[in-house]
């Protein structure tokens, strides 16, 4: 939020460089933040899968150990 303030007090000032550089500061923040909730999502639904492809094997093995006996 510092970065909105400080792009306000240069658009105010007139100072084109330090809105520029506060207004690039702003969105690579919001970036990285997008970037990191994205990685969460996305470790979080790989694992989700490898772990109900794992109970699966389980359970057709144990379907296969049942019908040998």
């Amino acid at each position: 939020m510092e970065h909105i303030f400080s792009a306000i007090h240069s658009a105010a000032e007139q100072d084109a460089a330090g809105f520029r550089d506060a207004i690039h500061s702003a969105l690579a923040d919001k970036i990285s933040d997008a970037l990191e909730l994205k990685k969460i999502s996305i470790a979080s639904s790989m694992f989700a899968s490898q772990d109900a492809s794992a109970e699966v094997e389980e359970t057709v093995s144990d379907e296969d150990l049942q019908a040998t006996a």
